[in-house]
């Protein structure tokens, strides 16, 4: 009994004295523990009730039908299908456009009545007349009247591609008023005096024209250019003459060249169409290149793919001829196989009907081998000098013996 009494007035001081000094040791009750936090949470939870929250009214909605199609089913919107394909449609529309006008053109000629109907010409250059003197009349209208038509029917890129081929000591015959300089990658391109060099594949150039006038125009075009670069002679001559051309410089300030010495490149664009003996032009083109790795390049117009267009250009070619100073009906491929040239490469372009013609030429090794062999074996006399040697002697003795002869080098090339 007393243990009893004992152990309750224990358990009183120790509640007692752990409310007062707030502790939160726990408390025995029938063997359990109990927090005192507990227990005042547990009370003041009893004491004050929480009030229920009032419900704020719901917004109403009227109900929706459900739709079967899901959102990954949905068409995406259609693209714009010439998005991409602008350029591609613009560049069509002005090749379309290009050869329309071109055609119109050839068209307009075919239906011009001539005045003499006998007059019509067949392609045949032996029977046509030499109509070279009409550049000296054109020479200043010559840019304006065909700029706009080279470059939309893409000669201005066949011109690029084809000079940017020039190498080394460089022949351009009928040069007219230089359309080709500016693609020619020169060995010193820019002024030498404030060092702005460039090294190129063009040693030097040799400008040959039979007109004076483009020639002239086309040296004051190359100064405003390309001031400063060496190596350059502008030669009035016709190039179809046998000994008329100069051989390439030793060096950059050599105005005369000797015969002996041969160009590595020669350039012509539409210049066959132009003189009045084109097999004999290119027969002396082969005397002035390089037997082996020398190259002959032309960019030429003549006959096209078919008859209907060929007959269009027979009636309209001597017109255009007393025009423009171009016979526009020749066939390249007849004049190229009676040069006696060897063919490197030779085709037409089929966007211009076939009428313009990139021709690639070199000297043949045959002469050559033949000539040794015949010295080697000496069972005949030694072959006697070409035409052309003989032609070329005959016109330095001339020189030294008289006046010079109708070659003319203008003054001021460097």
């Amino acid at each position: 009994m007393d243990r009893t009494l004992f152990n309750m007035c224990c358990r009183r001081t120790i509640l007692r004295t752990a409310i007062q000094n707030q502790s939160c040791l726990p408390l025995l009750r029938n063997g359990r523990a109990i927090h005192i936090s507990a227990v005042r949470a547990a009370k003041s939870t009893k004491s004050s009730p929480k009030k229920a929250r009032k419900q704020q009214p719901l917004e109403y909605r009227p109900p929706t039908r459900k739709s079967n199609i899901t959102s990954h089913s949905l068409p995406k919107p259609k693209e714009n299908p010439l998005r991409f394909r602008t350029i591609p449609i613009v560049g069509a529309s002005v090749f379309l456009f290009t050869m329309a006008g071109y055609m119109g053109y050839i068209y307009y000629q075919s239906i011009k009545p001539d005045p003499d109907p006998s007059s019509i010409s067949t392609g045949d250059f032996a029977a046509q007349a030499d109509v070279s003197a009409q550049y000296e009349k054109i020479a200043q209208s010559f840019d304006s009247s065909v700029d706009a038509t080279e470059y939309t029917m893409g000669i201005a890129s066949l011109r690029r591609k084809l000079v940017s081929e020039a190498k080394g000591d460089v022949l351009e015959v009928s040069i007219g008023t230089g359309r080709n300089m500016e693609f020619y990658d020169w060995n010193f391109k820019g002024d030498t005096k404030r060092g702005k060099t460039k090294e190129g594949k063009v040693r030097s150039l040799t400008a040959v024209d039979k007109s004076g006038e483009m020639l002239e125009i086309a040296h004051e075009k190359f100064c405003n250019m390309f001031p400063g670069i060496l190596g350059i002679r502008w030669v009035i001559a016709d190039a179809s003459e046998l000994g008329k051309i100069p051989g390439p410089p030793k060096n950059a300030n050599e105005r005369s060249g000797s015969v002996e010495r041969k160009y590595d490149t020669v350039i012509q664009t539409f210049g066959l169409c132009s003189v009045s003996d084109p097999v004999g032009l290119l027969r002396v083109l082969g005397d002035c290149v390089k037997e082996d790795e020398g190259r002959i390049l032309l960019l030429e117009h003549g006959r096209g793919r078919w008859g209907w267009l060929n007959s269009i250009l027979d009636k309209g070619a001597e017109r255009h001829a007393k025009e423009f100073g171009c016979w526009w009906n020749r066939d390249m491929e007849d004049i190229v196989e009676k040069s006696g040239l060897e063919v490197v490469n030779i085709y037409s372009k089929w966007w211009h009907g076939g009428t313009t013609w990139w021709i690639e030429l070199k000297k043949p090794k045959s002469e050559v081998i033949v000539k040794e062999k015949k010295v080697e074996q000496g069972t005949q006399k030694p072959p006697e000098p070409s035409s052309a040697v003989v032609s070329s002697q005959k016109v330095e003795d001339d020189a030294q013996q008289s006046s010079p002869g109708p070659v003319s080098v203008k003054k001021g090339w460097w």
